[in-house]
């Protein structure tokens, strides 16, 4: 009995203590339990969680074009425009056109006010004639065309001094040479007929003469037998005038064949002799004349042409003097330069009136008018600009790296934002030379003319350049998703007939952004798959699990081989 109320007393006892604990000991108690099941949870989750298949995309082999561009940002350029300028200044009268018209060329666009420009004009015309009326009145009443005679003798006269004293040329020089050449070379032909003249006749010439003699009789045998033979036949009568026609001529080459003959043998007459001697004399003559007129040439003016040139130039000053009533030369000069002078100035006046006119230099649109009517407008204010809006090209800029891809002739295919839903072709005219550099930036400017289809291409509006640098056609074409690289080897996964997919090598060709070329590998009608990527949904993870809240994680899953 005692032993049992022992125990009740320690039971009471242990429920006194768990009695004693506090509200907050107990709540804590709770929430420690139910986190630690929550974890248990989440990590049994996560071990037994299994991602979902990647699905995938499949693409059916095909032929076609691939096609390989540059791509640029550029504006539109008019390739023909001018500021047109007024050459003269003055006060705008009339402005003819205004923004955005459209003129023909050699329209007039603009003019100025012309009162001052043509009282310029008369004050020039009266300097003028006020300058040739002075140097009438210093010449007298010599007539124009007398003075002008003077004048033509002096210039004449002081040129043939200045060469005279300038001595011979070059060309002179070698002139005289030539004329010794000449010389020397008819003097030695005159002397070796001479001395064959003298020689008498040579053996070889007679004996040769001789055969010639006997060459000739038997070409006259010859005919005369021909021609016995034709006319003693009953043959039509013009053959026989014809070989008869031939025996005569074969008599005269006989004839003429003696004739030299004897001559060799009879030897030179004294008379040709003698006249072979005057050839000679007469040839060194010339060589002689030659020879001194080289050395009179090398020796330089002659004291006597001197005064000579000297003499004549006088004379023409003296005469000139006379015709101008003893007026100096340089007084004269300086009349003369004055009426030079006014001359330029009236020339000037009228080009001015001219140019108060301001005219379109070809067709075109008024993209610009700087100056307004009864405006001041100097000379070299931009009054007017011109643009032809039908031949404009576009400038653009390309990096570094694409440059070299791109060479005058390509095509291209160009957009505007301003004009949506159209397409422009155009072609490449010009690649810079040299690199323009902005803040470390290597890039080129680049000229692709454009066909504006009836379109109005305003300058500056901005435009896209497609610029095609490669072309294939006809050939086996992949989305470049489907080629990944696999130790240096490019394959694709292939779809076979029962749905299951296997690794094939293939050779890749030309690429663009989206698509290869395989030249190897592949058939047409093949099925390649492209992988598709996936997000998996972030999940809330245990502490050092990935994903603790206030952190953001996630996993993402990418699918397909070798990604």
């Amino acid at each position: 009995m005692a032993t049992g109320e022992q125990s009740l007393g320690k039971l009471r006892t242990r429920t006194k203590r768990l009695g004693g604990l506090t509200k907050f000991q107990a709540v804590f108690l709770i929430v420690a339990g139910l986190v630690s099941a929550w974890i248990g949870y989440t990590a049994y989750e996560r071990m037994t969680f299994k991602p979902p298949a990647a699905p995938v995309q499949t693409v059916p082999v095909q032929r076609g074009s691939i096609i390989a561009t540059v791509t640029s940002t550029g504006s539109v350029v008019p390739t023909q425009q001018a500021k047109l300028t007024f050459q003269a200044s003055g006060r705008v009268k009339e402005m003819n056109v205004k923004l955005g018209d459209k003129v023909t060329a050699g329209q007039v666009l603009a003019k100025l006010d012309t009162v001052p420009l043509e009282i310029k004009l008369e004050q020039a015309q009266s300097s003028l004639t006020s300058a040739k009326l002075k140097l009438d009145q210093v010449t007298g009443s010599v007539r124009p065309e007398d003075l002008a005679a003077a004048k033509a003798s002096l210039d004449s006269a002081q040129a043939k001094y200045d060469q005279v004293m300038a001595g011979p040329t070059d060309v002179d020089l070698k002139a005289a040479l030539q004329g010794v050449s000449s010389a020397q070379a008819t003097l030695d032909k005159a002397q070796s007929t001479l001395a064959d003249l003298k020689a008498g006749p040579n053996p070889d010439d007679v004996k040769s003469a001789e055969q010639d003699v006997e060459k000739a009789k038997s070409s006259l045998w010859s005919t005369q037998l021909n021609r016995d033979g034709i006319c003693g036949q009953n043959d039509k009568a013009y053959n026989c005038y014809s070989a008869n026609a031939n025996v005569m001529s074969a008599e005269i080459s006989v004839t003429q064949a003696k004739n030299k003959l004897a001559v060799l043998q009879a030897g030179a007459k004294p008379e040709d002799i003698a006249n072979a001697q005057k050839s000679v004399d007469s040839a060194q003559a010339a060589l002689d004349a030659a020879q001194a007129k080289l050395a009179d040439l090398k020796a330089g003016p002659k004291d006597t042409d001197v005064q000579a040139a000297a003499s004549a130039l006088a004379s023409a000053r003296a005469q000139l003097a006379q015709k101008t009533n003893n007026l100096l030369p340089a007084d004269l000069a300086i009349y003369q330069e004055q009426i030079h002078a006014a001359e330029i100035s009236v020339k000037q006046a009228q080009l001015d009136l001219s140019n108060a006119t301001l005219t379109a230099p070809f067709a075109g649109v008024v993209s610009m008018i700087g100056v307004n009517p009864g405006e001041q407008a100097g000379s070299g204010t931009a009054a007017v600009t011109l643009v032809d809006p039908s031949t404009v090209r576009i400038d653009a800029s390309v990096d570094e790296t694409d440059v070299s891809k791109i060479k005058v002739g390509q095509d291209a295919q160009i957009t505007f934002d301003a004009i949506p839903g159209r397409q422009f072709t155009g072609r490449v005219i010009a690649v810079a030379p040299s690199a323009t550099v902005q803040q470390g930036v290597v890039s080129y400017i680049i000229s692709v003319s454009v066909d504006p289809a009836g379109a109005t291409l305003p300058g500056s509006m901005t435009a896209s350049i497609n610029i095609i640098t490669d072309r294939q056609d006809n050939v086996l074409v992949v989305p470049n998703r489907a080629v990944r690289t696999v130790a240096r080897t490019r394959v694709v996964d292939l779809q076979t007939a029962d749905g299951k997919t296997e690794t094939r090598q293939v050779q890749v060709g030309m690429s663009n952004d989206q698509s290869s070329e395989v030249s190897s590998g592949l058939a047409e009608g093949d099925v390649v798959v492209i992988p598709a990527t996936t997000t998996a949904a972030p999940r809330i993870g245990a502490p050092g699990m990935g994903g603790a809240p206030g952190m953001g994680g996630g996993t993402v899953i990418m699918g397909g081989p070798g990604r």
